[in-house]
């Protein structure tokens, strides 16, 4: 983050700005009642952790369900201890939450809302608008019921990403509310899942028995006993259920970074009946990571296929010839996406007689890095021998960072009553080096705070609001950086983040990195009724 103070011969007041990650975090409760427990939130993308009460509130109903029936849950909740440090607007936001079962059944159930939008304010306690969601007791249910909340989450989509938020309950919450199980439930379904580790990104095969004829069958994945069902984690599925009852189809993972290593459950619905069955997600297969040429000589302009086994799916994996001295030749440089099976297969060709071997990594990382050499044949002479050496160098991530050439603007001196009142400046050039070797992208955002002065003759502060400054925005890449920065679009400055400049997720290449530029015009409105004195006022610059 960085701080900008915009001055005029006419202008005061100086605001320091703090900044923090926007995070939505929902709530729960029970039935017609009403707990406020200690909740602890992780915030997303390493911005750290948030403690404090909140209240939540879960109406329930009906009282009596078969066992196997729906539930209705509303759920209410206070603020949330998680709080942004920048205004956000029209945030497409999901919120859940996990209520523990004890008595009649045990367990987990996920109260999951709809996705909606909600604007999300700076430096205040975060509150989620009310929400529904429907959840069915077990098959085995039997008599009073007892929920408590365990958890909330909130999924945010923020920036071209999804960010989630968990917020755990720390110690007993109590009880919100009962639902009694009574009568027969009918048959049960089943489900049968693969009992071996399945990869992420990959088909999964689901059957079973005992479903609502004809009925839409849609999968989740949770974590070991029911709780954090989400369906994103599968980006999409074949299941169906024919007129019998009968379950066939897959349901493939969404991809690796979505869905660690670890045990699951995968739970599928149909709206009237639901079951779950183990799930073990592995991406990595065992043994380590391995490169091999189809041929290790040959003359200058041969074309090698390099394969490697063993790596994490999804990955971006770099291929690059190297010199005798271990030197990166950057004209060689091809890149490839890893199979869902951890392997991959590049087309490499020898454009130069100084080829000694090829190198290969998973998205930049120094402990993925392999090599295998390779020989530039002449076709003519005798044989001289080989000899190999190996070489090894380390390489660390960097971070995501900016600098800025000045930390003042001044307008100038404004005379009420002559021209225009308009005063044109120019921000101070900001410069951002991501250095991550990663490819999520970043966000460059200013709020500007109103301008303030010293009142004349008791007449008290004097103002001009932030939205009398208005800005063109504009930015470039430095020679030798990955990737194209868009500009913000021209708007007026306020509390409302409004963007000077964005690097967006490039699925065309293995990672966005370098320097950037970014500055833009400013002009600043006057108004006639301003008073005189010496106005200042704070743009806040943050890098996310």
């Amino acid at each position: 983050m960085g701080c900008l103070v915009l001055s005029l011969g006419c202008i005061g007041a100086t605001t320091a700005a703090t900044t923090a990650t926007a995070t939505a975090t929902a709530g729960g409760s029970g039935a017609a009642g009403t707990v406020t427990p200690t909740v602890h939130c992780v915030l997303p993308a390493g911005q750290g952790e948030a403690t404090g009460p909140q209240t939540m509130t879960v109406e329930l109903t009906p009282d009596v369900v078969a066992p196997g029936g729906t539930v209705h849950a509303r759920v209410t909740l206070g603020p949330s201890p998680a709080t942004s440090g920048i205004a956000l607007k029209d945030v497409p936001t999901i919120p859940s939450l996990d209520l523990a079962m004890t008595g009649g059944a045990t367990g987990t159930v996920t109260v999951r809302g709809e996705e909606f939008t909600m604007d999300v304010p700076a430096g205040q306690p975060i509150e989620i608008p009310p929400y529904e969601g429907d959840f069915l007791v077990p098959a085995d249910a039997s008599g009073e019921i007892s929920f408590a909340p365990l958890r909330t989450l909130t999924q945010t989509k923020v920036f071209g990403s999804v960010f989630e938020t968990p917020c755990d309950v720390v110690g007993a919450a109590g009880s919100i509310g009962t639902v009694t199980a009574e009568g027969d439930g009918g048959e049960p379904a089943t489900l049968t899942a693969p009992a071996g580790s399945v990869r992420p990104n990959t088909p999964v095969t689901l059957g079973g028995s005992g479903w609502t004829p004809d009925g839409a069958p849609v999968p989740s994945l949770c974590a070991v006993g029911g709780g954090g069902c989400d369906p994103l984690k599968f980006r999409a599925h074949s299941l169906r259920i024919d007129s019998y009852g009968t379950l066939t189809g897959t349901a493939t993972l969404a991809e690796a970074g979505a869905v660690p290593d670890g045990a699951y459950e995968v739970k599928v619905n149909d709206g009237a009946k639901e079951a779950t069955a183990p799930l073990t997600v592995k991406a990595v297969a065992a043994g380590d990571r391995e490169i091999t040429l189809s041929s290790d000589s040959g003359p200058v302009g041969s074309v090698i296929t390099v394969s490697g086994k063993n790596y994490n799916p999804d990955r971006w994996i770099n291929v690059i010839g190297l010199d005798a001295a271990g030197t990166a030749l950057d004209d060689t440089a091809v890149y490839v996406k890893s199979g869902t099976d951890g392997t991959f297969s590049a087309d490499f060709t020898v454009t130069s007689d100084v080829v000694a071997a090829v190198r290969a990594d998973e998205g930049n990382d120094p402990a993925t890095v392999r090599t295998a050499p390779f020989t530039v044949t002449t076709g003519g002479g005798g044989d001289g021998g080989t000899a190999e050496q190996k070489l090894t160098a380390s390489v660390r991530a960097g971070t995501l960072s900016m600098v800025q050439d000045g930390d003042t603007v001044d307008f100038g001196t404004t005379v009420l009553g002559t021209g225009s009142g308009v005063q044109r400046s120019r921000l101070n050039r900001v410069e951002v080096e991501d250095a991550r070797g990663v490819n999520s992208g970043w966000s460059l955002t200013a709020t500007l705070t109103d301008f303030t002065a010293a009142g004349v003759s008791g007449a008290g502060p004097a103002t001009i609001p932030a939205d009398a400054v208005s800005w063109t925005p504009k930015c470039r890449a430095q020679n030798g950086s990955q990737g194209t920065p868009v500009a913000g679009s021209p708007a007026r400055l306020g509390s409302t983040a409004a963007s000077l400049c964005r690097m967006n997720p490039d699925g065309s290449r293995p990672f966005t990195g370098g320097r950037f530029d970014a500055d833009a015009d400013l002009t600043l409105t006057v108004p006639g009724s301003a008073l005189p004195g010496d106005y200042s006022a704070t743009l806040t610059l943050t890098l996310l």
